[in-house]
C-alpha cells in the first residue's frame, strides 16, 4: 500500500520489480498496460494516462505461470504525470481485498515471484528485515 506522508511514500510490503500485464477500464474503454512492480498490497501501473487519484477500478493481472488471470479491486492512491523529471509516469494502486483469503492468496503469488526474481536467500533476508522494521 502506498501512504503519502510529508511527500514520502511508505509501503507496508516489499515490491517485486516485475512487468505483468494489467487490464482495467478507463471511461468506456478497456486498457492494457504493464506493472512496474507489485507487492502483496499494491502495484504500480506504467501509463501515460493514469486514472485520477481516488478512482476505484477492477484490475486484472496476468501473472506468469497462473492459468487464469487474477481480478482485484483497487483504488488509485498516487499519480505520476507524464513528463515529471526522473520518474516513470503511471499510478500507484492500493489493492482492496474482499477478505483475508483473497489477501493471503495474492501474498503467496507475490512471495513466489519474489523468490523467483531475487532468490531464496535474498527473499528470506528481505522478509526478516521487514519483520524487524515492523517490530521497531
Amino acid at each position: 500500500m502506498i501512504r503519502c506522508m510529508s511527500g514520502i511514500h511508505q509501503r507496508r510490503s516489499a515490491r517485486v520489480p516485475i512487468e505483468i500485464k494489467v487490464e482495467y477500464k478507463r471511461i468506456n474503454a478497456f486498457i492494457a498496460d504493464f506493472t512496474r512492480d507489485i507487492s502483496s498490497g499494491g502495484l504500480f501501473v506504467r501509463t501515460d494516462q493514469p486514472l485520477p487519484a481516488g478512482t476505484e477500478a477492477l484490475f486484472t493481472l496476468s501473472i506468469p505461470r497462473l492459468e487464469t488471470p487474477i481480478t482485484l479491486k483497487g483504488v488509485v492512491r498516487r499519480v505520476v504525470s507524464p513528463g515529471a523529471p526522473g520518474v516513470e509516469a503511471g499510478m500507484g494502486v492500493e489493492l482492496l481485498f474482499q477478505d483475508d483469503q483473497e489477501r493471503i492468496a495474492l501474498k503467496r503469488v507475490v512471495d513466489a515471484l519474489m523468490v523467483e526474481h531475487l532468490g531464496e536467500a535474498l527473499f528470506r533476508r528481505l522478509v526478516e528485515s521487514s519483520k524487524a522494521s515492523e517490530a521497531g
